[in-house]
């Protein structure tokens, strides 16, 4: 027991540093849902990835939008993600505040997880409940995987208890098939 304590002290130092490397970096926008640490990351990038259009009805890719507004814009985008998921979830609570690290690639995403796992999967995505931050890489990064972790997110901050891991998935796995559908990027078939 008392290995496993260590363990899970060692793991949330290990992100609290990882997360405060993000923090010190300055790069950081703070939405009124999310603060999303970006080090490493271009913001339009992260906008072109989440199809800002499809949420804010705006081009920001127009000769209108500037490097000065784009953190603007990306706080209203990951405003407007979260209010879409607690709608889906139909699951709203307006004091929320969790935070992203959006991390360059797959393998930065990984190395972070061996950090605690001796075997981490190959995820693109996750959510750590005990630091209420959602890690994602920026290059698989896309709405659909966005929105399943928020949902993660939303559903450890809402329960008291929280439901079995299975139908924790299933209640995320339908917010992105919800999102995909919406947006028209299901894989054909679906």
């Amino acid at each position: 027991m008392r290995h496993i304590r260590t363990l899970t002290f060692g793991l949330l130092l290990v992100l609290f540093l990882a997360q405060a490397g993000f923090a010190q970096s300055g790069k950081v926008v703070q939405g009124k849902y999310f603060d999303v640490y970006y080090d490493g990351c271009d913001l339009t990038e992260v906008a072109q990835k989440l199809a800002a259009k499809y949420f804010l009805h705006i081009d920001v890719f127009s000769e209108n939008s500037s490097s000065s507004n784009i953190r603007s814009i990306i706080a209203q985008l990951f405003d407007s993600i979260y209010l879409e998921v607690s709608d889906i979830l139909d699951i709203h609570m307006y004091s929320f505040k969790g935070v992203i690290c959006i991390m360059p690639n797959k393998a930065d995403v990984k190395d972070l997880l061996m950090e605690y796992m001796t075997n981490p999967p190959d995820v693109p995505a996750f959510y750590f409940h005990e630091r209420n931050t959602v890690y994602v890489s920026l290059a698989d990064m896309n709405l659909g995987i966005l929105a399943h972790e928020i949902a993660h997110a939303i559903i450890s901050k809402y329960f008291v208890v929280l439901p079995p891991e299975k139908i924790q998935e299933v209640l995320a796995g339908y917010v992105e098939y919800s999102i995909r559908k919406a947006t028209g990027t299901l894989p054909a078939g679906r």
